[in-house]
């Protein structure tokens, strides 16, 4: 009897540790490319860390499934060139519709959806509702694309002017240099209400053109990734509508 349960014992170690060692197999080291602006609550770069709802979502993945992630901040257009060649594992924020035309032939494999999103026009309060044709000049932060306006960008019945962020976006506003501004609504209302502590000193306005979708993860290497951060959205839907409330992007 005692060497039957020695044997068993045995067996039994031997499988704990083969299961150990798969799972460390398993686990990876993971450069995360990710974009280098100021983009909170949703990401940002705060004092040198990546920060906001995106790093404490992938943080918790990882450390679900025994993943290392080091995210490496880049401007916008460098960090589609360093993805698309190949020199990052994953990339966000990203949507299988951005960039189709870069990413024609790249196998580009995307999860499921991180955070739906709204990206439309803000207007002093006197101007909401009044039409696009007072949309004379359209505010942007540096490097985005107004997917919505690109006909009359192209038509040059809009003007689009730039700048390195949406504090300052907002004083031309206030200046009456520009009529709206592009953005991410989630972020804009944090910012104003959080930041310059003015909640409707601009406010969306719902009447003009402005795209509904969501951000994804995208990878060209790792489908398997995908697939564990995939079956995380689905089994962490309560820590995730959670952390949406923490940081007020649940629209």
């Amino acid at each position: 009897m005692a060497t039957k349960l020695s044997f068993h014992s045995i067996f039994l170690v031997l499988f704990i540790s083969l299961l150990m060692q798969a799972n460390i197999a398993q686990s990876k080291a993971l450069t995360m490319g990710v974009e280098s602006i100021e983009y909170y609550p949703i990401y940002a770069q705060r004092e040198g860390k990546y920060s906001g709802y995106a790093r404490d979502l992938f943080d918790a993945f990882a450390k679900k499934y025994g993943h290392t992630i080091s995210y490496k901040a880049l401007p916008i257009k460098r960090l589609f060139g360093e993805f698309l060649n190949g020199r990052l594992d994953l990339k966000f924020p990203d949507n299988v519709n951005w960039a189709s035309d870069l990413k024609a032939s790249k196998n580009v494999i995307y999860s499921g959806n991180i955070l739906k999103y709204i990206d439309g026009v803000l207007v002093l309060p006197q101007n909401l509702k009044i039409g696009k044709s007072h949309l004379k000049a359209l505010g942007i932060v540096r490097g985005f694309t107004p997917w919505d306006y690109l006909g009359d960008i192209e038509a040059k019945t809009v003007k689009v002017i730039e700048n390195n962020s949406l504090n300052g976006l907002v004083k031309m506003m206030q200046s009456k240099r520009i009529n709206g501004v592009y953005f991410n609504i989630s972020v804009a209302r944090y910012f104003l209400k959080h930041t310059l502590f003015q909640e409707n000193v601009i406010v969306f306005d719902d009447t003009l053109p402005h795209s509904r979708d969501a951000y994804q993860l995208s990878t060209l290497k790792h489908p398997d990734i995908i697939n564990q951060l995939n079956l995380f959205l689905k089994e962490e839907a309560i820590f995730i509508s959670d952390l949406k409330n923490k940081y007020e992007v649940n629209l």
